[in-house]
């Protein structure tokens, strides 16, 4: 009888790499308790190898779930096109992250009339996940204070109050749209109509100061709708420069001011920020920046794992939008 192969072990993993099994423990679960040549050595003894961790083992053991939660609400609608893709991005970035460590990721959503704290207690209850992942917080934000007074691990998509830990991560909205600003200024533009979101969501306010610090010569119009924007832009003086702090109210420009049978790119320069996939495929493509969905779902598991070890508080992380041109500026 042909006796199966025996299953590599952390023990084989230590003693190649020459390092205890609570090393080798660490490696895995908790790299920042470990210098960065000792995860090399380890890594290079797994490689060797060929070692697979028994994540169900794993979770047995360590009373974990091996998943995270990321609870989300239906908002895509006709006033948020490329939302759905946005979140499709974020949510593909964060599985594939999690994956790498043996992690999966719980979406869910609360059912009518839930509140999403209540939908935080039914997955803390059941032990569902180790950690919850908050999307788009806001100052003073109840589901953070919620957590915190649980003690539950959590990273948030958007900032924390100084009051809390530091566990998040965010688009660095201001520096940004700056880039956007400066790349205008030195194609030679002069004056600049900026259309804002109307609301109190941090990222409108960042992305505001970002580029009107940078482009004094700026006036700024808030709208609620693609409608209000659409009349705004048909019946004003065209601009120099029409900036949008999203690429939804950019296009809905664009094709106002083409009506006017103004040549955008040339006439009026347009930028958006996002960059929705719509937004290269237009007759002229346009000019935004790109949110690096990927790298914010990896630093946003990362992070998370952090909080699921008990790690020592550490700043917040800012991921820059990089800006990609295209003909319409």
């Amino acid at each position: 009888m042909v006796s199966r192969p025996r299953r590599t072990t952390v023990a084989d993993v230590a003693r190649l790499a020459g390092v205890s099994a609570m090393t080798v423990s660490n490696v895995l679960n908790a790299p920042h308790r470990v210098s960065d040549s000792t995860v090399q050595t380890v890594q290079a003894a797994i490689d060797e190898l060929g070692y697979t961790p028994n994540h169900a083992a794993r979770a047995l053991s360590s009373g974990r779930s091996q998943v995270i939660g990321l609870p989300l609400y239906d908002e895509v609608s006709e006033e948020n096109p490329g939302l759905g893709g946005f979140l499709h991005g974020l949510l593909d970035g964060l599985v594939r992250a999690a994956a790498v460590s043996g992690y999966g990721v719980h979406v869910t959503t609360p059912t009518a009339g839930a509140t999403e704290i209540a939908l935080y207690e039914k997955l803390i209850a059941a032990r569902q996940v180790d950690a919850i992942v908050v999307l788009e917080t806001m100052p003073n934000d109840e589901r953070i204070e919620f957590l915190s007074q649980r003690r539950f691990p959590f990273v948030a998509f958007g900032r924390t109050g100084p009051q809390h830990r530091q566990c998040w991560v965010d688009v660095d909205n201001e520096t940004s749209m700056a880039g956007i600003a400066r790349h205008l200024r030195e194609s030679g533009r002069e004056s600049a109509l900026y259309l804002r979101t109307d609301g109190s969501l941090p990222w409108i306010h960042q992305r505001e100061q970002g580029f009107v610090r940078e482009f004094p010569h700026t006036e700024v119009r808030s709208f609620r709708t693609l409608e209000e924007v659409a009349g705004y832009v048909s019946e004003s003086a065209p601009p120099d420069v029409l900036v949008a702090d999203n690429d939804a109210f950019a296009v809905v420009a664009m094709r106002a001011l083409q009506r006017r049978g103004l040549q955008v790119g040339e006439d009026v320069a347009v930028t958006g920020f996002n960059d929705f996939p719509f937004a290269s495929m237009l007759d002229t493509p346009l000019t935004t920046a790109r949110i690096p969905l990927r790298d914010i779902a990896s630093c946003l598991f990362d992070r998370a794992l952090l909080e699921i070890t008990g790690a020592d508080d550490q700043p917040g992380r800012l991921v820059t939008a990089p800006l990609i041109i295209r003909s319409s500026a």
